[in-house]
């Protein structure tokens, strides 16, 4: 990589940064890239020409916060041995980013339910890659001791969309998300405990 490729990195990077600052400022509606730009220093033009659009650079904002959830995930979820546990600290670290995230994600998740669809169609799919890491550390050894015979990979997506669904329903009705997470474990056991 030259060196003019590794300041063309760091300086998407550093927009990149800002950026999600601003997203959870403003919301995606109200964030202005000519905001954007005078908070970093540099030419509207320069940050269309790195992200080429307002929603591409929406994406890639997405895309890291599904990283970073991605590694915390991993790590807090090895602290436990419980599945039951796993799964209770997996909703409070997604509903707690939710939280943070409320205003940047609002719209989105509200407004775009094809959101993370055209983010998975991405070439190297981030939620993808958290799927199979819930399936085998929560789900597998959950479904061991359910009644039905639950795919682990499947209980991972109704889990998600299980959590989804308390989200957008929270955040459109009003209400505390932190709140609903043993709510949205125990409904989500009742349904996998169900047999098939």
């Amino acid at each position: 990589m030259t060196i003019r490729n590794k300041i063309q990195e760091l300086k998407r990077e550093l927009i990149l940064e800002e950026a999600g600052k601003l997203f959870i400022e403003e919301g995606y509606t109200n964030m202005k890239i000519a905001d954007l730009a005078k908070r970093v220093g540099v030419s509207v033009g320069t940050i269309y020409s790195l992200f080429d659009s307002k929603e591409n650079l929406y994406n890639h904002y997405v895309i890291s916060q599904i990283e970073h959830y991605r590694v915390l995930v991993e790590q807090e979820l090895r602290k436990h041995e419980d599945p039951v546990a796993k799964l209770r600290e997996l909703g409070r670290i997604k509903l707690e980013a939710f939280v943070k995230h409320q205003n940047a994600f609002k719209e989105s998740v509200v407004n775009d339910p094809t959101l993370f669809k055209k983010i998975a169609s991405k070439r190297d799919d981030p939620m993808l890659k958290l799927y199979r890491f819930i399936a085998d550390e929560v789900m597998r050894p959950l479904s061991a001791a359910l009644p039905g015979r639950w795919d682990p990979m499947e209980m991972a997506y109704l889990f998600e969309g299980v959590s989804n669904g308390i989200v957008k329903y929270t955040v459109t009705a009003g209400g505390d998300l932190n709140a609903r997470l043993e709510e949205l474990v125990d409904y989500f056991l009742r349904i996998v405990k169900e047999p098939k």
